[in-house]
């Protein structure tokens, strides 16, 4: 494209004079001028940031100007001798100015990119004690350096991602109340919704977080189960044959503390398998064995304790699990042996978490806690197998706590209750007498969980400060275990304060 020095003669154009950046590392200012010299056929290579402007000082008269892509540089002559540029785009273009003999005086290679430093200072004002540098390659913005936390490293993300993506469609606002600025300050309007393509650059993160990103787990599990069974009345258990017919009499009630047979206290009947019950017709009735009355009188409270402490520690925005408990096989398929293949599934205490590190004093906690029990109240059996159900509690949340606060969950209440009456038909509606003929079982599980979550910002420390359980443990001697009963050794005299300073010899582990 040819542009006459005619065009010069557009002075609205240089209102972009004012954000001029010469290109070099550091985009130069409108009052910058770039001189050429006066040999003939000069090449030279420039950078200007987007929307910047950059003065050129020719040697001669000039009376042409080439721009090899208008779309990303313009060039305006305001005079003879000198040039204006602006970076419309991001990219590269190539500027040949000619003078009025047709010769070539200079050839600009151009590359028109972000002004990285504008981003440099927003970062550095935002995220105060961050040590954050930025580099353009290929319109691409490349993040590096240091900052405190998570939270700073994800604001300067989103930080970088607004001046790569929005900055192709910045334009100068008019600072008023409508454009959301100041009524005495200009203002920079940015849309990202434009009908237009607005081509958007990557943002590459290689920030490192000197913060400690280390999360120490705490979690307390405590369930408290109670169990209250209480069963009175009077259980039939007998058969009767007549003639061909063959029955049972049973009263069993469908849930019960046993699965034993309770003790016989009466038999109705001579109990022995002659017993007549007179003629009916041509048919006989005999009671086989007698029938068996039982008196079941039973009051049972039962309680069960649960107490789980777990601790695991993460790096920020990694997991971690723990499993207190067991596995136990089940059934899943057959292989062409006919041989059983089993999978083991997991019952117990679990617990998963993935800690986020936001700043000091905040940490986002995602936590999953189960507790199971083996359950062979509902079991079931397939093929000769007893299989086993799983009572399971779960519990999954997102908390954020300061390092050594805890929070509580709470509430997971159960409560069923189970009633149930048994007895021989028409002989147990009878009044009074009807309840020699039936038993009435009541059960009642309550279940309460509770689960407390205390998460800690941790760091390594030296091996000589920690401790194990079995530190300075001895056992003891055949002597001492045998007449004196002791299980450990005892060293120094009781109630004899123990010396200062540390004790400079092998203790612990000692055989004899």
């Amino acid at each position: 494209m040819v542009v006459s020095v005619q065009r010069g003669l557009l002075a609205a154009m240089s209102v972009c004079v004012g954000l001029a950046a010469f290109a070099a590392a550091i985009p130069a200012r409108a009052d910058s001028v770039e001189p050429v010299p006066a040999s003939a056929a000069i090449s030279k290579s420039l950078k200007l940031g987007l929307n910047k402007a950059l003065v050129v000082d020719l040697p001669r008269d000039a009376r042409d100007v080439l721009i090899s892509n208008p779309e990303i540089a313009d060039a305006v002559m305001r005079t003879p001798r000198r040039m204006y540029l602006t970076g419309v785009a991001v990219g590269q273009a190539s500027i040949i100015v000619f003078d009025r003999a047709g010769q070539q005086i200079v050839t600009l290679d151009l590359q028109v990119e972000r002004d990285n430093a504008t981003l440099e200072r927003m970062l550095h004002r935002l995220i105060p004690g961050s040590d954050i540098a930025t580099e353009i390659v290929s319109d691409n913005i490349i993040m590096s350096g240091t900052v405190r936390t998570a939270a700073d490293a994800r604001k300067a993300q989103d930080i970088a991602n607004i001046f790569a993506n929005g900055g192709a469609n910045a334009q100068p606002g008019n600072g008023g109340a409508g454009s959301g600025g100041a009524a005495d300050s200009g203002g920079v309007t940015i849309a990202l919704g434009g009908s237009g393509e607005v081509p958007t650059s990557n943002v590459v993160n290689l920030l490192t977080i000197e913060g400690e990103d280390q999360v120490h787990l705490k979690v307390t599990v405590a369930e408290v189960q109670r169990n209250i069974l209480k069963q009175l009345g009077i259980d039939i258990n007998g058969a009767i044959s007549i003639g061909s017919f063959k029955g049972l009499i049973s009263s069993a009630l469908p849930f019960g503390a046993t699965n034993t047979s309770p003790n016989s206290v009466g038999v109705a009947g001579s109990g022995s398998p002659s017993a007549g019950c007179g003629a009916l017709g041509n048919s006989s009735c005999t009671f086989n064995n007698g029938i068996m009355g039982a008196v079941r009188a039973l009051d049972q409270t039962g309680m069960i304790k649960t107490l789980a402490e777990p601790t695991l520690t993460a790096i920020s925005g990694e997991s971690a699990s723990f499993l207190a408990g067991g596995e136990f096989p089940v059934p899943t398929s057959q292989d062409q042996d006919g041989n059983v293949i089993v999978e083991y599934k997991p019952f117990g205490v679990a617990l998963s978490f993935t800690p986020v590190v936001l700043s000091e004093g905040r940490i986002s906690l995602r936590v999953k806690t189960e507790v199971s029990d083996l359950n062979t109240e509902d079991q079931i059996v397939l093929n000769n197998i007893t299989l086993p159900s799983i009572t399971v509690r779960r519990s999954e949340t997102t908390l954020e706590l300061p390092s050594g606060g805890s929070m509580i969950m709470a509430g997971m209440l159960r409560d069923n209750i189970r009633q149930a009456v048994s007895g021989l038909p028409a002989l147990g509606k009878l009044p009074i007498l009807g309840t020699l003929f039936r038993s009435r079982e009541f059960k009642r599980s309550e279940t309460e969980l509770v689960i407390i979550v205390t998460p800690y910002l941790v760091s390594p420390v030296s091996r000589t400060q920690l401790a194990k359980p079995d530190d300075g443990f001895a056992p003891a001697g055949d002597g001492a275990a045998t007449f004196l009963g002791r299980l450990n050794r005892v060293y120094g005299v009781e109630g004899k304060p123990a010396p200062a300073g540390s004790y400079r010899g092998t203790y612990g582990f000692i055989f004899e």
